[in-house]
């Protein structure tokens, strides 16, 4: 049989009371409790969706840690046995050598320029160790590696980088980087002529619009540089351990050669991001406090309402705890209630926001195309969990009054 507490809370919830004010401020609890748990849940999706996608672009464009060359400049002479030892601390999964430089880009139609991070890379590694390869738009990461008959060498722009300049598959441009060349008449800086063969489309603005790849080969013909990298790249098996095997990868390369993660450059950043997910979390849960006043003004008027029901169950033989839990489960039952149809309001929002993209961002200021929304189950249970409690304590006070009152008190003028 149901226990009497919850079958009297049942019933004075779902029965029309002659006090309309009433059943009108139980309604407004129970909305109250849905819209605080629907907005916690949309703002701590929208808050881990922001940082997981910033987070998986970054690495996915970058590889997981980067060992660069002795400080002082002349990059890395024999990276091939560098790699070696790198390649035999445990978790690493693959190495790859880039040369990179920062220059000038400029179209040989338009005669358009802009800045360009020029990287050199030997395709095979780089499929290896960053997901570049599947973010060609157009063309492929293996083209890089095809030395023309011409000297005209490949390359692939961002796809930004390639609308600043108004370039597409099968036109030139011209790579200027600060090294200069010395010829019979003066001192130039060293430039050459590429044939843009991919666009790549990363999703995150900032290297769409200032990264450009080419062969390792290429990067030295346009620098002049000997066999050298600038850095080498490395893949892990395992994200969670990072810090732990960037240690190792120091240990094994020695103090001469800078070790960082992607994690590690990028923590004030993401440090950011946490911080204001907390920020969000403590804001948007006033709005469930406030849902929970309205529960302990309902049950105060209830309380109020009941005096003779309560008067008659004590004289029938009802405890002040049974009292007491009637109160309780009817408080229980309005945030049960708005907590689930928050949950489902919420959780139904963020993923129509994002499997639509009902949000979008200029990509040029935040980085990323449009807003994500990603509700993560220790989320998800952490809001509905935070409801129910507040709600339960809302209940404390009112049943508590409810259950001392006096039944000779309550049943005088009856």
């Amino acid at each position: 049989m149901r226990r009497y507490e919850l079958f009297l809370a049942a019933r004075y919830l779902s029965t029309r009371r002659k006090q309309t004010f009433i059943t009108v401020i139980t309604t407004i609890s129970i909305v109250g409790v849905a819209v605080g748990v629907a907005a916690l849940i949309i703002g701590l999706s929208l808050a881990t969706g922001i940082h997981q996608d910033i987070r998986e672009r970054i690495l996915g464009a970058n590889a997981h840690v980067t060992v660069f060359g002795p400080p002082g400049g002349g990059g890395i002479a024999d990276y091939a046995s560098l790699e070696e030892k790198i390649l035999r601390v445990p978790g690493v999964t693959a190495t790859a050598p880039v040369l990179f430089e920062r220059g000038l880009i400029t179209s040989e139609l338009s005669g358009s320029g802009t800045a360009v991070f020029l990287r050199g890379v030997d395709p095979q590694a780089e499929a290896r160790v960053t997901e570049v390869a599947s973010k060609f738009t157009t063309g492929s990461l293996s083209e890089l590696a095809f030395e023309p008959p011409a000297a005209v060498d490949p390359i692939a722009l961002g796809v930004d980088l390639a609308r600043t300049l108004g370039v597409g598959v099968g036109d030139r441009v011209r790579v200027i980087v600060p090294q200069l060349r010395l010829s019979p008449w003066d001192v130039r800086p060293r430039t050459r002529v590429f044939q843009v063969t991919g666009i790549i489309d990363s999703g995150f603005y900032d290297y769409d619009a200032s990264w450009a790849y080419c062969s390792l080969a290429a990067a030295r013909r346009l620098m002049g540089a000997e066999e050298v990298a600038t850095v080498v790249e490395v893949r892990l098996a395992d994200l969670e351990r990072i810090e732990e095997s960037r240690r190792r990868i120091t240990e094994a390369v020695g103090d001469s050669y800078p070790v960082t993660d992607m994690i590690q450059m990028n923590r004030t950043f993401f440090a950011a991001l946490r911080t204001e997910k907390l920020l969000a979390f403590l804001v948007i849960g006033l709005i469930v406090v406030v849902a929970a006043l309205n529960i302990v003004s309902t049950l105060i008027l209830m309380v109020m309402e009941k005096v003779r029901d309560i008067g008659t169950l004590v004289a029938m033989g009802a405890t002040s705890r049974g009292i007491m839990l009637v109160f309780m489960a009817q408080g229980v039952l309005i945030g049960v209630t708005g907590t689930a149809a928050g949950c489902a309001i919420g959780a139904g929002s963020a993923w129509l926001l994002d499997a639509y993209q009902l949000v979008p961002l200029p990509a040029d200021v935040y980085f990323i195309p449009y807003v994500p929304f990603r509700v993560r189950p220790v989320d998800f249970t952490l809001v509905a969990s935070t409801a129910m409690l507040v709600s339960f304590l809302a209940t404390l006070y009112p049943a508590w009054k409810a259950s001392r009152l006096d039944p000779v008190e309550a049943l005088r003028y009856e």
